[in-house]
């Protein structure tokens, strides 16, 4: 997290898909925070392309002798804003065919 947008923290998923399967422009999610919807996007909101963040971070991190090594998990930017979550807020983000997450914050 390059930027600590996310507030050094992440929750993922247990599906895993082949990039190249993908047109990850069309990714979408709808962002649920205590059963109403707050946030929808596109991964087109994403230099156009979320692999292009990837590319992008890539090419500078090559420039340091550095590279992206295989299981790490690396975000490409978000197509959301940022949502607050105070204590007793439930998110939930529908990824379509990608699959759903959830959190609590107690």
């Amino acid at each position: 997290m390059s930027d600590n947008a996310a507030n050094a923290g992440l929750v993922l998923g247990t599906q895993r898909h082949a990039v190249e399967a993908h047109d990850l422009r069309w990714a979408g999610a709808i962002v649920r925070k205590n059963g109403e919807v707050v946030a929808t996007g596109l991964g087109a909101a994403v230099l156009d392309d979320p692999v292009m963040g990837l590319v992008w971070l890539a090419r500078r991190m090559h420039q340091y002798g550095q590279r992206i090594e295989a299981g790490q998990v690396v975000l490409s930017g978000s197509f959301i804003a940022p949502i607050e979550c105070p204590p007793g807020t439930l998110i939930e983000a529908d990824f379509g065919a990608f699959g759903e997450v959830s959190i609590s914050f107690e």
